[in-house]
């Protein structure tokens, strides 16, 4: 045997070999380093008459029973699996096997000599062509760490991408290294959508404000006009199906109410023959619910088609007339019988499920983001010149493709990734939110010339939440259906997705199915690690059943932007996600800093996350334990004083930044940016609005809000005025 030789072949089956292992030990010294023969996850080298064969060790195990003695001695009948990945010609290694071994053929030890030349041919690959780099840095190869394991970029992002491991396994961190190594590049454009509100920190700067080439779209700031929405989406967030007798009603209205609506902008841009229900076009949604509440008490004076208002003038004009009234005005009409008068037959009493729907909507600040777009655009200085009052329907119509462009990056400065936090939003519109977003655009590139379209990654992270494998009772998967089209056709309009999830097994299979590229981190659950061989290539299932002894920070890397399945020990990237577990012993033990629960109650009732996602905590103004409070201090808390006008320390976190929650205008988040046009902000500095002052004259404090702030006061030790 050669001094590399550790066994012969003594089944083929496929891509993988049962190998016999045939030497005394163990472990072999080759050029100065020891390997250990037939362990998990090394590699083992196969001579045949056209090169060498690459092989990959997945199992190991003996044969026959162990002597019946205290210290037996090692198994002498040992045999290993070795899985099939390439082969070397000519000092070149590529994927694939044409030429099989055959029973008895010689199989080697891999070493540093055939993972340099495996190395040195992607690198020759990888090369940098026509002036731009052609792959990224991952980090070190597991085997060996003296190898920099590198991704062929365009291999990596067209053709899709997944990153799947439990929870703790370090999937963030390897996402925002991806992340990272992508905005390397001048023109890069990502589009991540973050349901926990971790990445912000990623790319951030020490203050906790975003980086320059990154914005940051929150409940706060985030605008999603309600028109961008198709019929269905909006039905679904809208419609009362509390009584299935009255749901036909409400849709039958919701069309006609659309087509009615939008025709004034239709009308504008010249799409009179175009539109239709789904086309975004602005209209108003309180237009829309005025009438929803008059067709809800419709009645016809018998035997015509004039409406019985109250008003007989009213019912005398034309029906066209009447049509424009009942979308102007509140209308009244006679609900007795004197004349004849006959409810509408479709609507009459069936509206009201609706109308309640849009009113509770509308009065809920969390969806601001969707149905309040002009109060919203305060906080948004890319966008505020698109929704101002007073535009026409045609010029807010336009409004998408502010949306688009700056989804896009499209502002000054340009930004190359747009972070957009679902943690504030209410759970039932994430969905449609991620829906909308992807569809347009996937839409801006379909309909963009291919000379003219700039590539876009689209992150999808903790997918499982809504690119589920398996529909919800009751609720369609419009955002599945978004994801799932840019799978199957992205690739030919420069729209990636990468699918980030901590279980596959929950997650569209076809989606999964079309990811090239799979990050495989450590991963126990066996429904996940199942569904994870079933979307990878049959030579590469074998590796599953390695991944509950990964290490956390390392996984796998399959698919073509790699010469072969590489264990990879990833790279953190300069700044983590805030994804980290809490230790519970270590604050259990020494304690957390004291929290301002008054503040927090505050956020709360307020639904503002701004603070939570900041990089570092802010300075309370609190030191030590918070003082206590006798009752004659809460006494003071009566309604004269808090009648009175406030005066707060300077570090009271209701004098810094809860003044802005109170007056209605923005604190500086993540990714706010000046919440007005040219105005600077720092971490932990209220920066106002156009009109927050005024505001703030004219909006008196409630009484809960005065209570919080004057107990604030007095917990710093200072007496309110």
């Amino acid at each position: 045997m050669g001094p590399l030789d550790i066994g012969h072949v003594i089944k083929v089956q496929g891509d993988t070999l049962d190998v016999q292992i045939g030497v005394e030990s163990l472990e072999m010294e080759a050029n100065g380093k020891r390997y250990r023969v037939g362990r998990l996850g090394t590699y083992a080298t196969v001579p045949v008459s056209s090169g060498l064969l690459i092989g990959y060790v997945t199992g190991v195990t003996h044969h026959g029973e162990l002597e019946p003695r205290p210290n037996p001695g090692a198994p002498r009948k040992i045999s290993m699996t070795v899985q099939l990945l390439g082969t070397v010609r000519g000092q070149r290694f590529q994927r694939g096997v044409d030429e099989y071994p055959t029973l008895g053929d010689v199989v080697r030890l891999g070493t540093d000599a055939d993972f340099a030349l495996i190395f040195g041919t992607f690198d020759e690959i990888a090369r940098e062509a026509g002036g731009y780099p052609r792959s990224f840095s991952m980090g070190r190869f597991a085997v060996d760490t003296d190898f920099d394991v590198r991704c062929l970029g365009r291999d990596f992002f067209t053709k899709h991408v997944a990153v799947m491991g439990n929870s703790g396994s370090g999937k963030s961190v390897t996402t925002a290294k991806i992340l990272y190594e992508a905005l390397k590049l001048p023109f890069t454009q990502v589009v991540m959508f973050d349901m926990h509100g971790e990445y912000s920190a990623a790319f951030s700067d020490d203050a906790g404000n975003p980086q320059a080439n990154v914005s940051y779209l929150s409940d706060r700031n985030l605008i999603l006009p309600y028109w961008m929405l198709r019929y269905e989406e909006f039905e679904q967030v809208f419609l009362d199906t509390s009584d299935p007798l009255n749901c036909n009603a409400q849709r039958v209205f919701l069309r006609q109410a659309f087509e009615r609506l939008k025709r004034a902008a239709a009308e504008e841009l010249e799409l009179t023959r175009e539109y239709n229900v789904d086309t975004p076009v602005y209209y108003s949604i309180e237009q829309l619910k005025l009438y929803a509440e008059n067709m809800n008490q419709a009645r016809y004076v018998l035997g015509t088609q004039n409406y019985a208002f109250t008003r007989l003038a009213y019912r005398t004009l034309p029906p066209a007339e009447q049509e424009k009234l009942l979308l102007a005005q509140r209308m009244e009409f006679n609900q007795g019988n004197p004349e004849g008068e006959v409810p509408h037959a479709t609507f009459n009493g069936r509206l009201l499920g609706l109308v309640n729907q849009l009113e509770t909507r509308l009065n809920d600040r969390r969806y601001d983001f969707l149905l309040r777009p002009f109060e919203q655009a305060r906080r948004n200085p890319d966008l505020s010149m698109y929704f101002r009052g007073g535009m026409r329907p045609g010029d807010l119509s336009m409004s998408v493709s502010a949306v688009i462009r700056q989804l896009l990056g499209r502002v000054s400065p340009r930004r190359n990734l747009t972070i957009i936090d679902l943690s504030g939003l209410p759970f039932d519109v994430v969905d449609i939110t991620v829906a909308t977003l992807t569809r347009a655009l996937f839409e801006f590139n379909f309909w963009s010339p291919p000379e003219a379209r700039q590539p876009v990654l689209l992150c999808f992270e903790e997918a499982h939440n809504y690119l589920p494998r398996t529909a919800r009772e009751g609720r369609k998967m419009f955002a599945r259906e978004a994801v799932e089209k840019v799978a199957k056709e992205g690739r030919k309009y420069g729209v990636a997705a990468m699918i980030v999830s901590q279980r596959p097994s929950e997650i569209s299979e076809t989606v999964l199915s079309q990811c090239n590229t799979m990050v495989l981190m450590r991963m126990n659950n066996p429904d996940d690690q199942q569904y994870a061989s079933r979307v990878v290539s049959d030579q590469f299932r074998s590796l599953i059943d390695l991944l509950p002894s990964m290490r956390p920070g390392e996984g796998f890397i399959i698919g073509d932007s790699v010469m072969m399945p590489m264990r990879t020990l990833i790279d953190p990237p300069p700044r983590l996600p805030r994804s980290a577990n809490v230790d519970f012993f270590r604050v259990w033990s020494q304690g957390a800093a004291e929290s301002a629960v008054e503040q927090i109650v505050d956020r709360w009732w307020r639904q503002d996350r701004s603070a939570v996602n900041l990089e570092k905590p802010q300075d309370w103004g609190f030191e030590g334990t918070l003082p206590s409070l006798d009752e004659g201090a809460l006494a003071n808390l009566d309604e004269q004083a808090l009648a009175e006008p406030l005066s707060l320390p300077a570090n009271s976190p209701l004098a810094r930044d809860g003044a802005s929650g109170m007056s209605g205008a923005a604190s500086r988040g993540p990714g706010n940016g000046a919440d007005a046009a040219g105005g600077e902000s720092t971490e932990g500095q209220f920066v106002e609005t156009e009109d927050s002052a005024a505001e703030r004259e004219q909006r008196p404090l409630s009484v809960a809000q005065r209570k919080l702030a004057q107990l604030a006061a007095l917990l710093s030790g200072k007496k309110s005025e």
